[in-house]
């Protein structure tokens, strides 16, 4: 694990007032061509409409920074359910996409752009995604160092286990996460942000062209929400992502040492 406690400067910057420059980027940064969320409206509807509603917009976002509350509705999500075989029969053959208002990203985005510069002092230098100046591809590199020579009789008898992490954003508990982040030293008002993006959620199902119900989360995070892939790699730290390698000598004690830390794993983070 990284430094869990960085410099003081690093963190009093996640928490500087937020400037309507700053709001005024995080909406412009969203992309266009996005599905738009619960409220049906996308981003090149705010971008076209921006020199109407631009003002009350950016006053809006500035206000959560302010008090710290997000209304539910602004908070709400529609849920796609999206086929990963021809012919799904299980939940667990659909990926699930989650559609965000424009006005959450954007408070989001701003969090995010805080947070970035700070996870390579926080980050293991074995973990790379989501990383700024990282590449995942240097760890399939050094996985097929770790590799080789493993079916050579004349090496010492060695051990390598895949984990493969199901569903592994929607199983992250809150309370763990919020702990993390504690962990990791920041601020308290940067971890009310974030609480109230994260616990405060409701979704809708999008189902044969229309919208159905509305559900409470429990726990988890979004793919969609521009936060999630970065709060996911803090939470994942100690595991590094939702796919694991695991390597160790080929005896009982070894194997039994990370079968015990996989439980260990399961228990606190409830991520099975």
């Amino acid at each position: 694990m990284g430094d869990t406690h960085y410099y003081k400067g690093g963190a009093a910057s996640l928490i500087n007032p937020v400037t309507r420059e700053e709001v005024k980027s995080a909406f412009f940064d969203i992309k266009e061509d996005r599905a738009p969320g619960p409220d049906g409206y996308s981003a090149g509807f705010y971008k076209a409409a921006c020199s109407i509603i631009g003002d009350k917009l950016i006053t809006a976002v500035m206000d959560f920074f302010e008090n710290g509350r997000l209304l539910k509705q602004l908070n709400a999500t529609l849920l796609t359910l999206v086929p990963k075989v021809q012919t799904p029969t299980t939940v667990g053959d659909f990926r699930t996409i989650f559609y965000c208002n424009v006005l959450y990203k954007a408070i989001t985005k701003i969090l995010v752009q805080r947070l970035r510069p700070l996870l390579d002092s926080l980050i293991s230098p074995t973990q790379n995604a989501f990383i700024p100046g990282r590449s995942i591809s240097e760890n399939i590199l050094l996985a097929q160092e770790l590799f080789a020579g493993y079916n050579q009789q004349r090496m010492p008898p060695r051990c390598a286990m895949k984990v493969d992490l199901r569903k592994a954003y929607h199983t992250v508990e809150w309370d763990f996460l919020l702990a993390t982040l504690k962990l990791f030293g920041f601020l308290s008002l940067f971890i009310t942000w974030v609480e109230e993006c994260v616990t405060m959620r409701h979704f809708s199902l999008c189902l044969n062209e229309g919208i159905h119900g509305f559900f409470a989360w429990a726990r988890g995070q979004r793919q969609g929400d521009p936060m999630s892939p970065y709060l996911f790699v803090l939470v994942m730290e100690l595991s590094f992502g939702d796919d694991l390698l695991l390597f160790c000598r080929a005896d009982k004690e070894s194997v039994g040492l990370l079968k015990r830390g996989c439980k260990c794993l399961m228990t606190i983070r409830a991520v099975c």
